[in-house]
């Protein structure tokens, strides 16, 4: 834009030389007049944000509700109860004297034998003796003295004899155990109700809406060309020929 200025300018300067010089009786060879041309405009057409959009947060609160709930009243228990031993009686062969041997004496057999022996050989002996009225020591011939005795005589020695005793057996009633004491295991089953509790049902929300931003069409008028001012060739008789 600023070369077309200046050869105007320069345009302008000989323009303005040969009107001197055809002021002052010369003949001009061209005539230029000045001529304005004005801005040129044109409608255009842009899509502009009338509103930038917004954000809205919406708080949706927690629902609750009333719900009917089994809980525990009490848990399950577990105990024991002692049951006795029982006993019954029962009626035992018993060893009352275990088999042995006994050393039996059997004593010698004997028999009563009698026999004749000598008490006395005999011999010479004194004596007092009466003879006449006197009284006098004699030595007398005595004869052998025999006597009968009894004898026992073994007629089958004694002996030991080794004899087999059995076993003897017995029956005994004794008081036996049927079955030992023992715990019996018991359950309290747990117990159970029921109450009323809040639950949630649903919780807290947050929400986000956006307003999203809104745009219109609108017309604009734009400049073109800004306008300018130049000089175009004229011919004026008598003057110049143009």
């Amino acid at each position: 834009m600023s070369s077309r200025i200046l050869s105007m300018a320069i345009a302008g300067s000989a323009l303005i030389a040969m009107t001197t010089q055809t002021v002052a009786g010369g003949y001009a060879q061209s005539c230029y007049e000045k001529v304005n041309y004005p801005p040129q405009y044109r409608t255009v057409h842009e899509t502009v944000m009338v509103d930038p959009g917004r954000k809205h947060v919406e708080v949706i609160p927690a629902i609750y509700g009333t719900e009917k709930r089994r809980v525990l009243i009490r848990p399950e228990q577990v105990g024991y109860n002692v049951v006795p031993a029982r006993y019954g009686w029962s009626t035992e062969k018993v060893l009352i004297q275990p088999e042995g041997t006994i050393a039996r004496h059997i004593p010698a057999v004997t028999k009563v034998v009698h026999r004749k022996v000598m008490v006395s050989e005999g011999g010479y002996a004194w004596e007092y003796q009466w003879i006449n009225g006197r009284k006098v020591l004699c030595k007398i011939k005595t004869p052998p003295v025999w006597k009968t005795v009894a004898e026992h005589v073994v007629v089958r020695p004694a002996q030991v004899v080794h004899e087999r005793i059995p076993a003897r057996w017995g029956y005994e009633k004794r008081q036996v155990m049927i079955e030992p004491a023992r715990k019996e295991r018991y359950v309290i089953p747990a117990e159970y109700g029921y109450s009323n509790e809040q639950v949630l049902i649903r919780p807290a929300q947050k929400r986000v809406h956006h307003t999203p931003p809104r745009y219109e069409t609108v017309a604009r008028t734009v400049m073109v060309s800004p306008g300018s001012s130049g000089w175009r060739p004229v011919q004026i008789a008598g003057h110049c020929k143009g």
